[in-house]
């Protein structure tokens, strides 16, 4: 995957992107609380593909101390507005912390820009981040194949997309040493999501 191609894409839209996610989801705030309570006081956490920064300023909130990591620094300059915590490009197959350092891994709508190639690898680099028995929350579209699309915010713009079946995403946590503890399936418009919590 060309990586400058998508970090383009999203430092283009990161201003409406901001803008129209904004407000925490319902069905992401609960999966938050159950993160939350997983992690415990184990450590900080890391997420990885922190966007605008909403789900970072969420967490932090909640007395959480949160990392925030992004390939966009487009998406990093606008979640400087509203996290307080430090913010670093990065790329989530190469994760530039040492090992068993964080609490829990919050990866919300950002595997998914990975092919499925590559997925494994990035997932091992969180499990290798985490302390052991760290919590993992994360989020994919639900579907099938992978390639490049047009649209949703900008129609000259072309994002990465993997889909996975609920068994497929849960046979790769699985192959990247998570133990998934609960999962969950919702719709938002014409895309389905699924939510999983892991353990490492």
């Amino acid at each position: 995957m060309d990586d400058r191609r998508m970090a383009a894409a999203y430092d283009r839209i990161a201003p409406i992107f901001a803008a129209r996610n904004a407000a925490m989801p319902g069905e992401l705030a609960a999966l938050g609380r159950d993160f939350l309570a997983l992690a415990g006081d184990r450590g900080p956490v890391l997420e990885v593909g922190c966007g605008t920064g909403r789900d970072m300023a969420w967490l932090e909130a909640r007395g959480t101390a949160v990392i925030g990591v992004d390939l966009s620094g487009g998406m990093l300059a606008e979640a400087r507005r509203i996290a307080r915590g430090p913010l670093l490009r990065m790329d989530m197959r190469r994760l530039a912390f040492a090992g068993r350092h964080f609490g829990g891994v919050w990866c919300m709508a950002a595997l998914l820009h990975l092919p499925k190639g590559a997925a494994r690898e990035a997932l091992r680099e969180m499990h290798r981040a985490l302390v052991p028995g760290g919590a993992l929350a994360l989020t994919l579209q639900e579907g099938a194949g992978e390639g490049w699309e047009r649209g949703g915010y900008d129609h000259e713009v072309e994002r990465y997309f993997a889909r996975y079946s609920q068994a497929e995403a849960a046979a790769l946590l699985r192959a990247s040493g998570f133990a998934v503890r609960a999962w969950t399936r919702n719709a938002a418009g014409a895309r389905r999501w699924l939510g999983f919590l892991a353990r490492a």
